[in-house]
């Protein structure tokens, strides 16, 4: 009875969702053209460019097993750090060097192939989302802040909270361990190796179905933030944080951080903001980026609430990394103009008070593997 209950509400709740976004593009059709404009502007420039090229070489390196080789060098290193197996070394490495969809496409990849188990795809998942150093180097650096080496801060900084967090995540997970078959299942039984022609047509294929599905969100999600800002949605969320004593940069740009990366890089990087809001942006990743994960990730069992903690746990423990490298290291003259003077300000944001909000995230994810355990 109680299950009907929950699922009338969701139905209804799902009905009336969907009604409304159909009045709000029929009301706001122009918003709705520009957002789509947008978002396929941005997917034009940026996301085929960067990505696709990226992700039919990391689907043909896996495929063709060409990689092989170098993943049993760094098998005892992999084992060691993260307790994962010797073929997800590999994903590892593109999933740091690619940016953030390659991560989940090799770990689709690896499922697919039966070289790892659902909960060992969970677990990658907890920290192979990264952006990569063309975006943060080129597009945030030099583009946007007029320094190089500020890119590479951040994206030394994700890299190393990447590393970090797949520390964590490799003592809680127990597949060391063993888990049972009601836990973790592998996809199928590990395929034969196919010729590198036949690797490099199913990655081209791989690549094409892939870059189509992250098109589309991106434009999605330019629909979205457009509605948001002509419904005045963006200004309440950020007067709201105001109120609550949020730092101004933060509560201006807090919509674009949750939605989307690129918008909120490029709204932040209009001028005046820390350093360290590109890093919370960044290592979040933002819904749409989150949403094109799942969709690549498909039937693989995921805790959606887990990753998103894992998410926010990146977020904070990236932004103490800059941090902690601003005090030591201040940009040149035109990148201090572009984050708002040549001293580096953190607003409300302190060291302490993110690291404490890290190790809350720590004790909140060991506790849902306890009740996990005990269930």
């Amino acid at each position: 009875m109680r299950y009907g209950v929950i699922s009338g509400i969701k139905t209804l709740v799902i009905t009336l969702t969907a009604g409304a976004a159909v009045a709000a593009l029929l009301i706001f059709s122009g918003a709705v053209t520009e957002g789509v404009k947008s978002g396929l502007t941005s997917a034009a420039q940026i996301l085929i460019p960067s990505l696709f090229p990226f992700m039919v070489i990391s689907s043909f390196l896996i495929r063709s097993g060409a990689l092989d080789r170098p993943a049993r060098l760094l098998a005892p290193i992999n084992g060691f750090l993260f307790r994962l197996p010797r073929d997800a070394s590999v994903a590892l490495i593109l999933s740091f060097l690619g940016g953030f969809p390659v991560g989940a496409k090799c770990v689709r990849l690896l499922y697919d192939e039966g070289k790892i188990d659902s909960a060992q795809a969970e677990q990658m998942m907890t920290f192979c989302v990264c952006s990569g150093p063309a975006f943060l180097v080129t597009g945030v650096g030099t583009l946007l802040l007029h320094e190089s080496l500020l890119g590479l801060i951040l994206y030394l900084s994700q890299v190393l909270s990447g590393i970090i967090l797949g520390i964590v995540s490799g003592r809680i997970y127990s597949h060391k361990k063993g888990i049972s078959s009601k836990e973790s299942h592998r996809s199928k039984a590990p395929k034969a190796k196919v010729s590198p022609l036949e690797a490099f047509v199913m990655s081209c294929s791989d690549g094409a179905v892939s870059i189509i599905g992250l098109s589309a969100m991106v434009a999605l999600f330019g629909v979205i933030i457009s509605l948001c800002e002509v419904m005045g949605i963006s200004e309440l969320l950020s007067g709201m944080l105001g109120a609550l004593g949020a730092d101004i940069p933060l509560s201006q740009n807090i919509l674009y951080v949750i939605l989307e990366v690129t918008r909120a890089c490029s709204s932040i990087g209009s001028g005046g903001c820390p350093l360290w809001l590109f890093s919370f942006a960044v290592g979040f990743g933002g819904l749409c980026v989150h949403f094109q994960i799942f969709s690549i990730l498909g039937d693989i069992p995921l805790s959606k609430l887990r990753f998103f903690v894992f998410r926010l746990m990146n977020a904070f423990l990236s932004s103490v990394i800059v941090y902690i490298v601003c005090l030591f290291y201040q940009p040149d003259r035109e990148a201090s103009l572009t984050l708002g003077g040549f001293e580096l300000e953190y607003g409300a944001v302190s060291a302490t008070g993110a690291a404490a909000l890290v190790l809350m995230c720590v004790i909140f994810v060991l506790s849902l593997r306890i009740r996990s355990t005990k269930n």
